[in-house]
């Protein structure tokens, strides 16, 4: 991250290490995400790296391992950035990992995701300036829309039909996550689309990373002849021709709103505010309808969530970054002059 001063360091640290070292920062990563911090790929998180060195800080880049967040809260002298899934709060953690959009981020006290902060908060549509709000889309749309954007690799747009109107189903892994909550299985949130589907079509869309036998169990449902297709059509096609996007906790219901289409959930999220949860799949006919009933506030949603919440992966947004961190009590510099002496 800044040469000769961090480096990646792949050993779980130790109650002795932390005892002994001056103020460091943290940044817990597995090898991937290490990797690119080291190579300054993150410019916010680099700017928050050389502004912390310029305090007199230590930077390091540790190996993120069980058990880590416990031991880190136990020596407040230190911050310590938990790129990872797990929620877990103390004074001096704080949660970082990309959000749903590219170039957005999370910077959060008690998680991220399905954990965040953004989870715990209401969303009050009248606060949000129509206006603005409808600019910030119209911004967003070239650069995730236009330009067949997703967090993964999508196939050219308009290489696979999608059946207008449809219900488009965006599988996930089968197994139950291990930081969040799915309340239906990936099966039945499917065969209950298919039971309340009516004359609409269904297109199912396997993750990219399903495994072999996940991928397989999912193209029993292939049967055009019934209306249910199964392939791999951009995410954006199918958003852009469906009638409402159904998933259990993926990102692509985020995305669904760059699209201004109704979502189904069948897990916790962090988004929930701007879609409808489905807890029991006998109910998939009511979800249905009262996502398709209302008129949402997606714009307003994407700017309420995305410019409060999350951080912009720019050394612009350092000021709002060191903000939070002046909040738990670390004098890191309050540039933005907010309050925090």
């Amino acid at each position: 991250m800044v040469a000769g001063r961090a480096g990646f360091v792949p050993l779980m640290l130790t109650a002795e290490r932390l005892a002994d070292l001056p103020p460091t920062l943290f940044f817990h990563a597995r090898a991937k995400l290490a990797l690119a911090l080291e190579k300054r790929h993150f410019k916010l998180l680099s700017a928050f790296a050389d502004h912390a060195l310029a305090q007199g800080w230590q930077v390091q880049i540790t190996d993120s391992t069980v058990g880590q967040h416990e031991l880190a809260a136990s020596f407040p002298q230190h911050l310590h950035v938990f790129m990872e899934d797990r929620g877990f709060y103390a004074r001096n953690i704080f949660h970082c990992v990309p959000s749903y959009l590219r170039g957005f981020w999370f910077f959060d006290q008690i998680g991220v995701r399905n954990n965040s902060l953004q989870r715990l908060s209401p969303f009050d549509a009248e606060a949000v300036p129509k206006r603005r709000a409808e600019r910030f889309l119209a911004k967003l749309a070239p650069q995730f829309v236009e330009a067949n954007r997703s967090k993964f690799d999508q196939m050219p747009r308009g290489a696979e039909a999608v059946p207008a109107g449809c219900l488009a189903f965006f599988a996930q892994d089968f197994k139950p996550p291990k930081h969040h909550t799915h309340y239906l299985s990936v099966p039945a949130m499917i065969e209950a689309a298919i039971a309340a589907k009516g004359s609409r079509a269904v297109y199912i869309k396997p993750h990219p990373n399903q495994s072999f036998d996940e991928l397989e169990l999912l193209s029993h449902y292939h049967d055009p002849e019934q209306g249910v297709h199964v392939g791999m059509a951009s995410i954006h096609d199918l958003l852009a021709a469906c009638d409402c996007a159904v998933t259990l906790s993926s990102a692509v219901g985020f995305e669904a709103f760059l699209h201004q289409k109704p979502v189904v959930l069948g897990g916790q999220t962090d988004f929930w505010q701007n879609a409808i949860t489905l807890t029991d799949a006998a109910r998939m006919p009511q979800a249905l309808a009262a996502a398709m009933a209302r008129d949402w506030p997606h714009a307003g949603y994407l700017q309420w969530y995305l410019q409060k919440f999350c951080l912009e992966d720019r050394a612009e947004d350092l000021p709002r970054l060191l903000a939070r961190v002046h909040q738990r009590g670390y004098a890191l510099g309050d540039l933005s002059q907010t309050g925090y002496f």
